[in-house]
């Protein structure tokens, strides 16, 4: 059976190409753009040998302002399964926050009208993640309403392109409404993709050398250099943009390097993507012709929906048309989880992401700091690593988006501004802070730092620092006279996330070899990952595991409570030996959690609009007086705790551990970090319950 599709703001064809290729049959399509409607047009209706598809088989693509027609026109007579299209959203952008219903917003209220005709059984709608957020959320809101009005259930997951086949980092939000008396109430649960990425080297290895006619040659402005425009083969490209001097570089060139805040510099020889290696990079087929001039290609393709997108969208949507028992598919219990919760972002690596974004803005907003206060650019040196790399690229995933629309359409770059701000006010913020309290670095010398991202690896040896900025007093860095760490969160204050590892003897892996856990522990362990390999085989992800807190969680949390107290707690008649290996248990143990450097806490808060500030000076090695300069309300070395009092599972709860030190609480919440079954993805989320008053917070307001 093929489902029957009317196409709204269809530009090139994106999305209605990938519902094409599975099966649908496009009817009727419409846009202002005359190329685009012509690009449309050879795709949709023309054969490949260049004859013309029987008039029952074409699409009927009307060219024109939506606005001018009559909508009741359209197939009258017909019904249509599905309405689908990227409705634009300048009307919103212009009209404000406050003023979501401005006649102006008339393209998207013609997609409402369309629904409210057609009354289709689904309805699909593209736009990008600003959507969410434009007018405080009035906007998507008023979107949510119009559509729940019409009798739909609404899911408005956010997604990565990448994670669905395309070779790209683009986010998305894609509306998904159900009418009514299909889901009776239920919100589509979208999946979460695939992980695994198509690179730049697969998509673009059909493709012919490339011509230089092909490709934008306009000059790179400020914009342009203000931040990395190039991946590599091995990776996915940035976001392909709709306007071509936007375009990113092409993964062959010499590429850019950091020069400067909002600086960057080519390296070698530089080209822009051709607009043949863009469109691949959309998914779209090798050899597709797309017509008009040079930036009128560039446009379509970068306007679109990639079509390997389109068609798990597709693959979606023939589900809901087709499946007698839709049950599984939907969220009954909340469907407001499917819009606005934390099971409607399907970015895949969202959460961290986000963390090393706000690393990447902390570091390079030191560096402003410095710059900005006395220190020169010679005498500052940001070690360009691997670990340097992978924050700049979360930082820059988060910002791909900047690019996707034209200066004209507004949308994106108001939302990019608040992002852009949130991060970078934020690391900002506590740079004026760390520069203030740190004598060392309002010193009148001649000094030089090193800024350096501290790898991932660090954490499983206990050191918890992202950030580490060292002092020397010569050029060659061999002298270093202080050392400040910096911990990065981005809305929350987790001490850390250790995982339960394959090797079962948790207490080896965090005291490096100084401690090993019991051979019940680890037979008990044991148990559990056989119970964990049978549910891997029986089901996909963790959430279809109805038992798994009794079966998985709950143990595993009785054993690790059992054995840290066996570790680290004095029994009644203990040795002398006994005493002092559970006091070094709690020595090494805290300093798994907590660090074996000192540092600040750099806590980005969102909802405050401010960065909260810890400094953990267990060492002493903080705010230290330097030439002459004394921080007069420097903090003092906190205590470290000598011995775990109490462990225990928190009342009512099957998944947390409580562990009481000497001054110092710290909860351990089991959880599955990612949603694959395996032994190694589940996690604990350590908090701080209670600290010594010594370990003061500071808040730190972000200035417009």
């Amino acid at each position: 059976m093929s489902f029957k599709v009317i196409s709204m703001f269809s530009g090139a064809g994106g999305l209605d190409m990938g519902f094409h290729n599975m099966g649908f049959r496009i009817l009727w399509a419409n846009d202002f753009d005359k190329d685009a409607c012509e690009t449309y047009d050879k795709w949709a209706n023309y054969n490949a040998d260049g004859t013309r598809k029987k008039e029952e088989d074409c699409t009927i693509i009307e060219c024109g302002d939506i606005t001018k027609l009559d909508l009741h026109k359209v197939l009258p007579g017909i019904d249509a399964d599905v309405i689908l299209g990227g409705f634009p959203c300048q009307g919103f952008s212009l009209a404000g926050p406050r003023q979501v219903d401005d006649s102006r917003n008339v393209l998207y209220r013609n997609f409402v009208e369309m629904v409210r005709i057609k009354n289709p059984k689904v309805i699909v709608a593209e736009n990008v993640i600003g959507i969410k957020t434009l007018g405080d959320g009035t906007v998507f809101d008023k979107i949510i309403e119009d559509f729940s009005e019409l009798g739909y259930t609404m899911s408005a997951p956010t997604v990565n392109a990448k994670n669905y086949g395309v070779p790209q980092d683009r986010m998305r939000v894609i509306f998904i409404g159900i009418r009514n008396d299909i889901c009776n109430g239920g919100a589509y649960i979208f999946p979460s993709g695939d992980p695994r990425a198509v690179t730049l080297r697969e998509a673009l290895s059909g493709l012919e050398d490339v011509n230089m006619d092909d490709v934008c040659q306009a000059s790179f402005s400020s914009r342009y250099m203000s931040r990395n425009r190039k991946r590599d083969f091995d990776e996915v490209s940035f976001t392909i943009p709709a306007m071509a001097k936007q375009v990113p570089l092409s993964p062959c060139s010499g590429g850019m390097e950091f020069e400067g805040v909002d600086k960057f510099i080519f390296i070698g020889k530089n080209r822009r993507l051709s607009y043949k290696e863009a469109a691949a990079i959309q998914t779209f087929p090798i050899g597709m012709h797309f017509c008009g001039d040079l930036d009128s290609k560039y446009r379509q393709i970068g306007n679109a929906v990639p079509v390997k997108l389109a068609e798990a969208i597709a693959i979606e949507v023939k589900k809901i048309l087709t499946t007698e028992d839709l049950a599984p598919l939907l969220n009954f219990e909340n469907p407001e989880a499917e819009i606005r919760g934390t099971t409607a972002d399907k970015r895949i690596t969202n959460t961290v992401m986000s963390g090393k974004a706000f690393e990447y803005a902390t570091l390079v907003e030191i560096y402003r700091e410095l710059t900005e206060h006395g220190w020169k650019i010679d005498q500052i040196e940001i070690v360009k690593d691997k670990s340097y790399q992978n924050i700049e690229k979360a930082y820059q995933v988060l910002q791909s988006s900047d690019e996707d629309a034209d200066d004209e359409a507004g949308i994106e770059e108001l939302h990019m501004e608040t992002l852009a701000n949130d991060y970078n006010r934020a690391a900002r913020a506590a740079a004026v802070y760390l520069r203030m309290v740190e004598p060392v670095l309002s010193a009148d010398a001649e000094l030089y730092a090193v800024l350096l991202a501290m790898p991932d690896s660090a954490g499983t040896k206990g050191d918890v620092r992202d950030i580490d900025l060292m002092i020397f007093s010569d050029p060659e860095h061999q002298k270093k006279i202080n050392e400040i760490g910096i911990s990065c969160k981005n809305n929350h204050e987790a001490v850390k996330h250790p995982r339960i590892t394959e090797e079962p003897d948790f207490a080896k892996v965090w005291t490096n070899n100084q401690f090993y856990c019991s051979s019940q522990f680890i037979n008990g362990m044991e148990g559990i990952f056989k119970k964990i390999d049978e549910y891997a085989e029986r089901y996909k992800k963790w959430s279809f595991v109805e038992d798994k807190m009794d079966t998985i969680y709950y143990p595993i949390i009785k054993l690790f409570a059992q054995e840290i107290k066996n570790l680290g707690t004095v029994k009644e008649h203990a040795t002398a030996e006994q005493q002092e290996n559970a006091k070094k248990f709690t020595r090494v143990f805290f300093e798994y959690m907590f660090g074996t450097q000192d540092f600040y806490k750099f806590i980005k808060e969102d909802s405050s609009n401010a960065t909260k500030v810890y400094p953990y000076n267990m060492h002493g090695s903080l705010m230290h007086p330097y030439g002459g300069i004394k921080n007069e309300q420097a903090v003092q070395t906190i205590t470290m705790p000598e011995e775990i009092v109490e462990v225990r599972i928190k009342p009512k709860s099957k998944t947390t551990i409580e562990i009481y030190f000497d001054q110092w609480i710290i909860s351990m919440r089991l959880h599955n970090a990612d949603t694959k079954i395996t032994r190694t993805s589940l996690k604990f989320d350590v908090q701080i319950k209670a600290q010594p008053r010594k370990v003061m917070g500071t808040i730190l307001p972000w200035n417009e």
